[in-house]
């Protein structure tokens, strides 16, 4: 009996205990949950900035249609996972697709006696991405709400932004003149 009287008093402290907790524990899984849709956003946009890339690479696409593209890659109502918002306030696509003449650097019979080592050194640009020549780039910025009860910082939205560029500098050099789709 003495057992059951000391259960009955815990039992309303027990109850004040979690009434006092139970907003922190909701709060902390709503941030969890709330952050975890923000990382699978930006893993979304990078993975579309990287399909615009190799657009740029391997097609000869205009730029505007790599970047209508995209944006039907991120906000097609048949996606498989989420479908982002279309609206370009939110959604913003930037494609620059810079074409470099493809140089030879072969050897031949034909040609060994007109080889000349400076002429690759003229070209080194070419080569070299680094060096003066703006690299093809598709670069994605999202702007995400944050919910009412997560703005402790004063902002209402996140920017959250993806970048990927062509690393061999040419972008598609085997291409003459990009197409207009």
């Amino acid at each position: 009996m003495l057992l059951l009287n000391k259960f009955k008093k815990s039992s309303g402290q027990a109850l004040v205990e979690a009434a006092l907790i139970a907003p922190l524990i909701i709060f902390f899984l709503f941030t969890v949950i709330w952050f975890a849709r923000v990382m699978l956003t930006w893993q979304q946009i990078t993975g579309a900035a990287r399909y615009g890339t190799d657009l740029i690479v391997y097609t000869p696409y205009s730029e505007d249609f790599i970047k209508k593209d995209v944006r039907n890659y991120l906000c097609h109502g048949n996606n498989i996972g989420r479908t982002l918002d279309r609206d370009p306030k939110v959604l913003d696509i930037k494609v620059k697709a810079n074409d470099a003449a493809a140089t030879d650097y072969t050897l031949n019979i034909g040609n060994i006696s007109k080889f000349n080592p400076l002429n690759i050194a003229k070209n080194i640009k070419d080569l070299v991405p680094f060096v003066g020549a703006v690299p093809s780039y598709v670069e994605i910025t999202y702007e995400y709400k944050i919910p009412r009860i997560l703005r402790i910082t004063g902002n209402d939205h996140i920017t959250i932004k993806a970048r990927s560029e062509v690393l061999s500098g040419d972008a598609s050099a085997r291409y003459k003149k990009r197409r207009k789709r």
